[in-house]
This record gives structure tokens, sequence and C-alpha cells, in this order.
């Protein structure tokens, strides 16, 4: 119950497919459309604040007036402590973990990678401090539904680690071209986090 309340403050649709009941989330079964994803990540990479995603942020007329224009109320899903202790970790995935090809971008980046059973879809969702994108590689067969992704590429498995991290990356770099790096926020309790797992702060 705790994890479907945290998706769906962070942005995920409550009506997303399998993310209740709750006992498959564990599973990972919930199919969440990739701007959701990404809109999800754009909170934690937000200090915690969600904002409901969109596509159309204005629409004008013929002579220029404004006959629509996108003013979303920003909430507070998560105390900014909560968010960047998320972000920390996320922080580790690019660094440490499966989403190294992320490094590529050549600023903090916080991300994670994903992929599913038979290899059906491959995951990488990430963020900076100042924008947030996810990439999803799907196959479909005749039928409509997804296939294996194995061959695609030359590759005998795709994972969110290969393309979709890649192609995020490139992404990532236009769109953040000629902008200033920015950095993350640590959490104020890191210093306590790192301690409670055998690590050092620094």
């Amino acid at each position: 119950d705790r994890e479907v309340d945290a998706a769906e403050r962070a942005g995920i649709p409550s009506g997303t497919p399998a993310l209740d009941p709750v006992r498959s989330v564990a599973l990972g079964v919930a199919s969440p459309h990739v701007i959701d994803v990404a809109g999800a990540y754009a909170t934690f990479a937000n200090h915690g604040v969600q904002v409901q995603t969109t596509v159309i942020t204005g629409v004008s007329g013929r002579n220029g007036a404004i006959l629509f224009k996108y003013d979303p109320t920003p909430k507070q899903a998560f105390t900014p402590d909560t968010a960047d202790t998320v972000t920390f970790a996320l922080r580790k995935v690019v660094t440490d973990g499966t989403g190294t090809a992320a490094l590529a971008l050549g600023r903090p980046a916080a991300g994670k990678t994903g992929t599913t059973n038979e290899n059906k879809s491959a995951w990488f969702a990430g963020y900076t401090p100042d924008m947030a994108a996810a990439v999803m590689f799907v196959k479909d067969g005749a039928d409509g539904k997804p296939v294996s992704l194995s061959g695609t590429g030359g590759m005998n498995s795709v994972t969110g680690g290969s393309f979709p991290a890649r192609i995020w990356t490139a992404f990532m770099k236009g769109a953040l071209e000629g902008t200033p790096v920015q950095q993350f926020t640590d959490p104020t309790t890191l210093p306590t986090l790192m301690s409670s797992l055998g690590l050092d702060a620094g």
C-alpha cells in the first residue's frame, strides 16, 4: 500500500494498469506510460515537488491571443530530504551500477535501468537537477502483443543499461546543450545514512 501511495504521489496515475491490487507491485507488472514515468522522476529532481505532466503548455489564437495556458498547481509530495535521499541512491546507479552509460552525459545524473521478464521491454528513466526523461524499448508482434527484444541491434538481450540508457544520454546532451551544469543537493541525513551502511560520507 505504501509503495502504491508513493508511486501515485510521485505522479503515476492511480488508474495505471496493474498498479493495484498491491500484490502485483513487487513483481513489477504495472504498466505506466513512459511520459508518466518521466514525470514521476521529475518529482524527485524537483526536491519532492510534483507537477502534473502535460504535453500542451498553451494554445494561441490566430491574432496571438492566448486561448489556453497550462497553469499547474505544484504540490509537495515528499519532503525535500526524502526526495534528495532517493536522488542520492539513484545517482549511484549511474556512477556505480547498471546505468553507467549515462556518465557520458558529462554532468550529474540519477536514474534507474529496468528490464522485464523474457526481455519484452527495457527502460532507462533518469534526471539531472533540471530535467527528467524516460526511454522505453518494446517490440510488438503481429498480434500487437510484446515480444522478446532478443536480436534487436544484434544483441542477445536488450537491457535498460544498453540502448535505452545510451539514447537517454544522447537526448539529454542535446536538450541541455549550452545550459549551465547544475549540482544535486545531498540529503541532510547523508552522514547518518552512510554511517548506517558502514560507508564513508565523503
